[in-house]
C-alpha cells in the first residue's frame, strides 16, 4: 500500500514537471512570434510610347488572275513610293505573302426562283506594315495617307499600334518604388500603435499593367496593356509583410 503511494506520488510529480516545461515553451514560442503587418504598396508612372506599329491592307481585283495582279503591283509600288518619299525608311518597312483569291457572286433567277454561284474574277491583298521609333513621323504621314484615294489605290489603313521598348527597366524602376511605397505604409500603421517595423517577412509582385493616359480603362487582375495611345500610364503593385517590434 505505502509502495503504490509513493508510485503515484512519483508519476504525478513527473506529470506535473512536464506540463510545467510544455507551458514553459508555449509561452517561449508565443513571444517569439512576432505580430505583423500585411500592406499593399503601388507605383504610377506616366510613359510615352517609343515605337508605332501601323498596318496597312493592299488590295485589287479584277477578271482574271493575271490582270489582279498586275492592278495589285501599282498598288503597291504607288504606296512604298508614297512612304518613302514623306520619310520613312525602307528598313521600316515589311509585308506579308501576296493572296491571291477567286471572287464568286450570286445571281438570282427569279422565273425559276433559284440562285447560281458565278466566278467573279479574282482578288489580291498583302499586309503592309511600318514599324518604326519615329514615331511623330509615322503618325503624320498616317494623317495624310487619304491622299492616295484621289488616286484611285484600292487599300485599308488601321489605326496605328503604340508600344513601349523598355518594359523591364521600367518595371525595375517601379518594382523599387512599389516596395518604398509598401515600408511607407507599414511604418505609418505601426507608429499609430506605438510599435516599429521589423524585418519583411514575405514579399510579391502583385499586378503590372499599363493603361492609357485619362483613358476609363478599367484596371484587370491579369493585367492590362494599352496599345492604342501613345500617353500611358504604367503602375504596380507589391505585397508585403512586415514584422512588427513592441
Amino acid at each position: 500500500m505505502n509502495k503504490t503511494k509513493v508510485s503515484l506520488a512519483i508519476f504525478a510529480g513527473v506529470v506535473s514537471i512536464i506540463c510545467a516545461w510544455l507551458l514553459a515553451q508555449g509561452v517561449k514560442n508565443f513571444r517569439a512570434q512576432s505580430p505583423t503587418i500585411n500592406v499593399t504598396g503601388m507605383a504610377e508612372k506616366q510613359i510615352t510610347s517609343d515605337l508605332i506599329v501601323w498596318n496597312l491592307t493592299l488590295k485589287s481585283k479584277d477578271e482574271t488572275r493575271a490582270s489582279a495582279y498586275s492592278q495589285y503591283k501599282r498598288v503597291a509600288q504607288t504606296m512604298r513610293k508614297y512612304l518613302t518619299e514623306h520619310g520613312i525608311a525602307d528598313s521600316c518597312i515589311s509585308t506579308s505573302s501576296v493572296d491571291i483569291t477567286p471572287e464568286t457572286r450570286t445571281i438570282q433567277d427569279s422565273d425559276n426562283n433559284r440562285y447560281y454561284t458565278v466566278d467573279d474574277g479574282f482578288s489580291v491583298s498583302q499586309r503592309l506594315t511600318v514599324r518604326s521609333t519615329n514615331v511623330a513621323l509615322v503618325e503624320r504621314v498616317y494623317q495624310n495617307i487619304s491622299e492616295l484615294y484621289n488616286e484611285g489605290l484600292n487599300f485599308s489603313s488601321d489605326a496605328p499600334l503604340y508600344y513601349y521598348t523598355k518594359l523591364n527597366d521600367l518595371k525595375m524602376e517601379m518594382l523599387n518604388k512599389a516596395s518604398q511605397n509598401a515600408y511607407e505604409r507599414a511604418q505609418t500603421i505601426a507608429s499609430g500603435s506605438h510599435s516599429d517595423i521589423g524585418a519583411v517577412v514575405s514579399s510579391s509582385m502583385g499586378v503590372f499593367q499599363i493603361v492609357g493616359l485619362n483613358m476609363e480603362e478599367e484596371y484587370s487582375w491579369g493585367g492590362t496593356f494599352n496599345t492604342s495611345s501613345k500617353e500611358k500610364v504604367a503602375s504596380i503593385t507589391v505585397r508585403t509583410t512586415y514584422e512588427v517590434n513592441d
